[in-house]
C-alpha cells in the first residue's frame, strides 16, 4: 500500500491536472503525435475517443446509453461514464494523481463516486499517455476499461516527431543577409529608403500570414488569439503608412514593421525546433512565414536605423536637406 501511495504521489507531480483548461495552448509547436487504434467490439459503438495534439490529453465519450468505467493506474475504478454523466471516484489514487479528485484520495475498495458532469464525456491527462523515453521514436499506450461490465482496453501509438532540417531556414536568412549587405555596400539615400520599404512589405505580410495561421489553429488559446490579432492590426496599420506616407515616412515605417516582425517571429521560434507546428497552415508554410518575418524584419530594422541617422544629419545640415526633397 505504501508503494502504491508513493506511485500515486509521483503521478500527481508528473502528470498535469485536469485537461479541460489546457486543450487550448499558447505553444506554437510540440514534439509528439498520438493516435487511437481502430475500435473493435465491445468498444465499437460504445465509446468515442481522441487524443488532443496540443498536450496529449485523452478524451473519452460514452455512446448510446453504454456504461464505461476507466480503470486507474492500480486497476481501481477511476472514472464512470454513462447516461447519467461522468462520475469521479474520489477514493481513487489515480483521481488524485490526475487532479480530478476534489480531496486527498484515501485508497479503498469501495468507490466514492462524485458527479463531475451531466454529459457522458471527459478529458484528462493520463500518465499512461505521455512522452517517450530518450532515444525511442515510437511507443504504444493503453488504458484499461470496463464497457458494460466487459473488460477491454483502449490504446494506440505515440510518435516522436523530429523537427525538419534547419538548412532551408538558414538559407532563407542568409539570402536576406546578403541583400542587406549589398544595400550597405552600395549605400545611398535612395537605395536605403527603397530597401526599407520593400523589406517592410515582406516583413509585414509574413507577420500577418504567421499570425493568421496560429490564431486560427484549433489549439490556439485566448492569449494566442489576442497576441496574433494585435500583430495583424499593427502590421495592417504599418502597411497603410507604406502606401500613403511620404518617402521618408515609408522608409521609417518599413523599419518599424521590421521590428514588429522580428519580435513576433521570435515569439514563434519554437516552430523551427519542434516537429509539429500548431498552426492552421501547413507546417512548412508556417515555418517559412516565421523565418521570413525574422529575417526580413531584422534586415528592415537595420537599414531603417541608417535612414533615420541620415535624416537626422540632414536636419543638422540644412544644405543637405535638398537631397531628400
Amino acid at each position: 500500500m505504501r508503494r502504491a501511495l508513493l506511485a500515486a504521489v509521483a503521478a500527481a507531480l508528473v502528470a498535469p491536472g485536469t485537461a479541460a483548461a489546457h486543450l487550448k495552448t499558447g505553444r506554437v509547436a510540440v514534439d509528439y503525435r498520438a493516435d487511437v487504434m481502430a475500435l473493435q467490439p465491445p468498444l465499437f459503438g460504445a465509446v468515442k475517443a481522441r487524443v488532443y495534439r496540443s498536450d496529449l490529453a485523452l478524451g473519452l465519450r460514452a455512446l448510446d446509453g453504454h456504461s464505461v468505467i476507466v480503470l486507474g493506474y492500480f486497476g481501481e475504478p477511476f472514472l464512470r461514464l454513462g447516461p447519467a454523466g461522468v462520475f469521479v471516484n474520489d477514493a481513487s489514487l489515480t483521481a488524485a494523481g490526475t487532479g480530478l479528485a476534489v480531496a486527498r484520495a484515501r485508497s479503498g475498495k469501495t468507490p466514492r463516486w462524485r458527479l463531475r458532469s451531466r454529459k457522458p464525456s471527459v478529458i484528462w491527462h493520463d500518465a499512461r499517455l505521455r512522452g517517450l523515453p530518450q532515444g525511442e521514436r515510437v511507443g504504444a499506450w493503453t488504458v484499461p476499461l470496463l464497457v458494460d461490465g466487459r473488460p477491454t482496453r483502449i490504446g494506440g501509438e505515440i510518435h516522436r516527431v523530429s523537427a525538419p532540417s534547419a538548412w532551408p531556414w538558414i538559407a532563407v536568412g542568409a539570402m536576406f543577409a546578403v541583400v542587406t549587405g549589398v544595400v550597405l555596400a552600395r549605400r545611398s539615400a535612395g537605395r536605403l529608403r527603397g530597401a526599407c520599404v520593400v523589406l517592410g512589405w515582406i516583413a509585414g505580410l509574413a507577420t500577418i500570414l504567421a499570425a493568421v495561421g496560429f490564431a486560427t489553429a484549433s489549439t490556439a488559446s485566448e492569449g494566442m488569439v489576442v497576441q496574433s490579432v494585435s500583430e495583424i492590426v499593427l502590421a495592417l496599420v504599418g502597411i497603410v503608412f507604406l502606401i500613403r506616407g511620404s518617402r521618408e515616412t515609408r522608409a521609417v515605417t518599413g523599419g518599424l514593421l521590421g521590428l514588429l516582425a522580428l519580435a513576433a517571429g521570435l515569439t514563434k521560434l519554437q516552430a523551427l525546433t519542434h516537429g509539429i507546428v500548431l498552426s492552421a497552415l501547413p507546417g512548412q508554410l508556417a515555418r517559412l512565414a516565421v523565418v521570413v518575418a525574422i529575417s526580413a524584419g531584422a534586415a528592415a530594422a537595420i537599414l531603417a536605423v541608417l535612414v533615420v541617422l541620415d535624416l537626422l544629419r540632414s536636419y543638422e545640415e540644412p544644405e543637405a536637406l535638398q537631397r531628400y526633397l
